[in-house]
């Protein structure tokens, strides 16, 4: 054999090769590398913020038991008791007692203007405009003014000094102590509510409407009188 003839049947290690094994080994890297930096940049399921669900009904607190509300009955009607006998003791100046009259027709309005809020949302939600948690919401909002509202009311109205001796007098204090006890009343049916799981039936909703029913007419009344004695 020649040796030309050697040299013509073995040939060197091709070149062309290498790019092909490369271009394999990059492609199957490739999506590897993709997957690892999705998994690296996902958001960890901690931070991801829960979006309410369809019942939700503004998180209202735990109702309160029966001996919590005997506790809180009794709280506001001698708090109403103490002011009705500290009242006839105390004199004013002209110049505080316009404070006190401002101050009087100021927790008027922030009192009464919380209830008429959360009364409004209640009758959009009757007339199908509002959702439940909606109403329910609104009133735990207003709930802090509305009890601001009457313990002011209660304050700055004995610093006036009322004529206790007048029917009409009497008939605001008691309207104002219907207001408190039934503003209680008005916060238990709230509670039971909101632990209501869908649409609540009507035997849960007619306890609140004849509660607010009441709330209003109490309110109404006492701001009338006040108004018919402050120009009687």
């Amino acid at each position: 054999m020649r040796t030309s003839d050697l040299h013509t049947d073995v040939h060197p290690p091709s070149r062309a090769s290498r790019p092909a094994h490369r271009a394999v080994t990059s492609d199957a890297v490739r999506p590897l590398r993709r997957a690892t930096h999705r998994t690296r940049s996902a958001a960890p399921a901690d931070a991801v913020m829960p979006m309410p669900a369809a019942g939700w009904r503004g998180g209202h607190r735990r109702a309160a038991g029966r001996a919590t509300i005997v506790a809180s009955v009794l709280t506001v009607s001698l708090g109403w008791l103490v002011a009705i006998l500290v009242a006839p003791h105390v004199t004013l100046s002209p110049g505080a007692r316009m404070v006190a009259l401002f101050c009087h027709l100021t927790c008027l309005v922030v009192g009464f203007g919380a209830v008429l809020t959360v009364d409004w949302f209640s009758l959009r939600w009757l007339l199908r405009q509002e959702p439940l948690g909606t109403v329910l919401t609104a009133a735990r909002g207003a709930h802090l003014l509305i009890w601001l509202g009457l313990v002011g009311l209660l304050a700055s109205g004995a610093a006036l000094g009322p004529d206790t001796s007048s029917g009409l007098v009497w008939v605001k204090l008691l309207a104002v102590l219907v207001v408190g006890v039934n503003g209680l009343f008005l916060g238990r049916v709230r509670d039971r509510l909101v632990a209501v799981q869908g649409r609540p039936p009507w035997s849960a909703l007619l306890p609140g409407v004849a509660a607010a029913t009441i709330s209003q007419l109490a309110w109404w009344t006492a701001t009338l009188v006040g108004f018919w004695n402050a120009n009687g």
